[in-house]
């Protein structure tokens, strides 16, 4: 059954308050929420929201599988894709808390297979290069790494053969931003310096001592019903891909590979706006939670992925939005022309269209989840951006 709260609810879980989800009645005000869902070709969504105190409350449109009854809830377990960056991102800032690698130390001949990866210049030819790369440039998206659809270079690369394990580089270490594989490549120097494979290092370090018991790179089979349904939408419609892996995964992709729930996730980011710590400890110090809320890029360097000479289209609803920063972990909000989260907070998203936002100086965290492609489907992000005005707005000043 549709769980909808009425604002005033929202405003008092949002302010602090104790409150349990209650089922709405026929009487009660149909909420602007479900007004919007109703009039969009959405199939389902999920929305919810954390305070600094615990306190959570969620929203819920459609069913969970497409073709079912049962609605969503915040146990279900969605494809996160890159909203698994931020976890990786934590996982790397362990390690450097632990001593065991600086976020400048050159990773050259820790990870030779990456160094040894050529640059493609934009006219086609290939290039080695001997310069540093560092967990910063990768953690930070100016290590050279792209992905095909952010870059019509790498889309159009196509040889014959080639040895390495990612595609070319776009340029030299530190250049500039792009959005690429860099993460991944934080997950291989994770599973080399800690000894294990990424699945096992976060439930031992993160998602295990979080209880986040629905987030894996392989969903445990009894599990596994609770996965919703994904597919694409095109002219015609949806089409739905299978909804249960058939296959194990064996390569961990720290970039985009995990399964979550909503609630999950916001138990994550509740960890991080109380600095790192939870109920029966700490998994990061408050030192190294502050520089994810912090530009790490250099002066004048942008978020610049759709660059003119690459001839990608401008995204949707402008995410990200180029006059944003980027921290070792998201985007941060820097545009003075932002009309609803404040500047500071982090956000970022995952390709089947969701999204998250994390704000430490009003504490509160916002998830969205929808679970189609592609990405920034127009009806899904302003969805995602009217629930963020509305908690914003129960919120109010810091």
């Amino acid at each position: 059954m549709k769980r909808l709260l009425t604002s005033l609810i929202l405003i008092s879980a949002l302010l602090g308050c104790k409150t349990e989800k209650k089922e709405s009645s026929p009487e009660k005000e149909v909420s602007q929420l479900q007004t919007y869902f109703e009039n969009t070709t959405l199939p389902a969504a999920l929305m919810g929201t954390v305070t600094r105190d615990g306190s959570m409350q969620w929203e819920a449109f459609g069913p969970a599988v497409w073709e079912g009854t049962e609605t969503v809830d915040e146990n279900n377990i969605f494809r996160i894709f890159s909203m698994t960056k931020a976890i990786a991102s934590a996982a790397a800032l362990q390690l450097v808390e632990r001593g065991l690698i600086g976020l400048d130390d050159p990773l050259n001949t820790l990870m030779p297979e990456m160094a040894s990866i050529p640059i493609l210049t934009e006219e086609g030819s290939l290039y080695t290069s001997e310069a540093p790369i560092t967990l910063r440039h990768l953690l930070t998206h100016t290590s050279g790494f792209g992905y095909e659809f952010t870059s019509e270079r790498l889309a159009n690369f196509k040889p014959e053969t080639w040895e390495y394990e990612d595609q070319p580089r776009l340029f030299e270490p530190g250049a500039r931003w792009h959005y690429g594989t860099s993460t991944d490549w934080v997950g291989k120097v994770v599973e080399k310096v800690s000894g294990q494979d990424l699945e096992a290092y976060l439930r031992e370090h993160i998602t295990g001592p979080l209880q986040m018991n629905s987030t894996w790179f392989n969903v445990p089979d009894h599990l596994s019903e609770n996965i919703v349904s994904w597919g694409t939408r095109d002219s015609t419609g949806f089409s739905e891909y299978p909804r249960i892996p058939q296959e194990l995964e064996t390569t961990f992709s720290a970039g985009g590979g995990l399964f979550s729930s909503p609630k999950d996730y916001l138990t994550f980011l509740k960890c991080l706006l109380n600095n790192g710590k939870f109920d029966k400890g700490q998994i990061l110090k408050a030192e190294s939670v502050a520089l994810m809320f912090e530009n790490q890029l250099p002066t004048g360097m942008r978020l610049d992925h759709n660059l003119p000479e690459e001839g990608l289209p401008p995204a949707v609803g402008q995410f990200p939005d180029e006059s944003d920063a980027y921290s070792l972990a998201w985007a941060i909000e820097m545009s003075p022309d932002e009309a609803v989260r404040a500047k500071g907070a982090g956000y970022w998203a995952g390709i089947a269209n969701s999204y998250y936002t994390i704000d430490p100086g009003r504490g509160v965290a916002v998830v969205y989840f929808t679970q189609f492609l592609p990405f920034n489907d127009k009806e899904s992000y302003d969805f995602y951006r009217l629930y963020e005005k509305e908690v914003y707005s129960a919120v109010g000043t810091p």
